[in-house]
């Protein structure tokens, strides 16, 4: 059995049918040592024509985008600067959203290739994603690679125990120098040549309600 699983292995990676690039770089989730109930709470509707869900789509028949946030940890070591943050990984495991009912769950041998850090999330459902207590800074970024959509931003949250931060995520049409990845030197350009899509985001601090619970999604598939 072994035999035939490793020349079962050896086809994929010679045909290509396996990516090579999560071997050896390891996406790992995020688990919190300490958690004070802080949560970074979000959700984008579906602005596009089509419907959540597409079974006759061989790929992404969930309508889907890439999110990702790191924290910009200060507490730097050589060969680092002063000013320099180490970027680590925020994002939770792939079981952390085991019962989310979104239908975008891999499965563990993708898991093992891939890494097990979720960094893809379903329109029209609402999620929560553990954070860290107390003055920290991140840097965030939202792609749907299929409507060619994105966009990014650096926040800093101070957050007491109990209490979120609600991020309003809505699509919008931005120009190359409001691009936060690619800042240009001097007067920010005004050619509608540079136009593109990205994503306006803003951020509110709340408290949380007593007893309320992350919502599963609804979806409505089968209906």
């Amino acid at each position: 059995m072994e035999i035939k699983f490793l020349f079962f292995l050896s086809i994929c990676f010679s045909l290509g049918c396996i990516p090579l690039a999560g071997l050896g770089s390891y996406d790992r989730g995020w688990t919190p040592k300490e958690f004070y109930q802080n949560y970074l709470k979000f959700e984008i509707k579906n602005y596009k024509d089509r419907k959540n869900y597409e079974p006759d789509r061989w790929f992404f028949e969930i309508n889907q985008y890439y999110f990702l946030i790191k924290w910009m940890d200060p507490n730097v070591y050589f060969p680092y600067t002063e000013k320099d943050r180490i970027l680590r990984n925020v994002n939770p495991p792939e079981d952390y959203y085991i019962n989310k009912k979104d239908f975008l769950n891999r499965n563990l041998f993708r898991q093992i290739i891939e890494g097990d850090r979720r960094d893809y999330f379903a329109y029209d459902c609402e999620y929560w994603m553990p954070l860290l207590p107390g003055k920290n800074q991140y840097k965030i970024l939202i792609n749907d690679i299929t409507d060619q959509r994105r966009d990014g931003a650096e926040p800093e949250f101070d957050l007491p125990e109990g209490y979120s931060v609600r991020m309003k995520i809505v699509p919008a049409m931005r120009t190359l120098g409001s691009d936060p990845t690619r800042m240009p030197i001097g007067e920010r350009p005004k050619s509608p040549e540079l136009v593109r899509k990205g994503f306006e985001i803003e951020f509110t601090i709340e408290k949380n309600r007593p007893g309320e619970e992350e919502p599963a999604c609804d979806l409505e598939i089968g209906s």
